[in-house]
């Protein structure tokens, strides 16, 4: 049974849906939360346990003691989930994550193979600094720019962000992402942002060991396609999908065909 009484299951808001022996867990990219993935859940197998929790620093209501400055590191992220599991007393899971939550995944998988049944990862990326014969889709100074942005003026910030990081025309879709952007504190968001995009992870894909399907959808303003390609390359034995959605977030634009991949992924 999963223990929901703990201290990291109420700090993360977890919930569960199904009663099924196989367990699926949910993880939600930056600027979104745990709802991001409810038009995508149903895609799990009827056998399932579905676990979606919120990371930490999402929403208007952080728990007593939270400092963003503690999420200095993705590995930060990383060691928080693998606790949160152990908590919950989750031996061995499937793990579906987008944008960041799919990098957590990978140092979670890297950091203990024997947690993880396969990987799904949607839009994830191992770098999105450009650097030497690498295309992570930023230069330093933009997200430099980026990040004072954010600081002088964060509702402006988010108005231009939300919908081109939805990518297509659907308001529904940025109207959520606007929402959930504009519940973060400000400097909780700020601290973040920089966390993920000074983030690298590429010398650790060859440790993944565990079976790992990539989604990826194409015109992603924060994922290059030389990085989904790069991911692809390192992680032995992954599987590379391409999914005809536009954006960084085809789970609320497109959820039909990120649904039907999820749910190719995890039989």
């Amino acid at each position: 049974m999963i223990q929901l009484n703990g201290p990291l299951a109420r700090r993360h808001h977890v919930r569960t849906i199904g009663h099924g022996p196989d367990i699926v867990v949910f993880g939600h990219g930056f600027g979104t939360d745990q709802h991001a993935w409810d038009g995508i859940v149903d895609a799990v197998p009827a056998r399932a346990t579905v676990i979606l929790f919120d990371l930490p620093g999402t929403g208007p209501l952080l728990p007593d003691g939270f400092d963003p400055g503690d999420y200095r590191h993705l590995a930060d992220f990383a060691d928080d989930f693998l606790d949160l599991l152990e908590e919950l007393g989750v031996a061995r899971c499937s793990f579906v994550g987008h944008s960041v939550a799919g990098a957590v995944g990978i140092l979670s998988a890297v950091e203990m193979p024997e947690r993880f049944e396969r990987l799904v990862l949607l839009n994830a990326s191992p770098r999105y600094i450009n650097d030497a014969g690498y295309v992570g889709g930023f230069e330093p100074d933009d997200i430099v720019a980026l990040l004072d942005s954010m600081a002088a003026n964060y509702q402006s910030w988010v108005a231009g962000f939300a919908p081109a990081a939805v990518g297509e025309d659907v308001p529904s879709a940025v109207e959520q992402f606007t929402t959930t952007l504009l519940a973060m504190r400000p400097d909780v968001t700020i601290r973040v942002a920089r966390t993920i995009f000074e983030s690298d992870i590429r010398a650790l894909l060859p440790q993944v060991r565990v079976p790992t399907v990539l989604i990826h959808s194409r015109n992603d303003i924060a994922v290059s396609p030389q990085a989904a390609y790069y991911l692809h390359r390192n992680i032995g034995g992954s599987r590379l999908v391409w999914i005809d959605a536009d954006g960084h977030l085809p789970h609320l634009s497109s959820p039909a065909l990120v649904r039907s991949a999820v749910r190719d992924a995890l039989a």
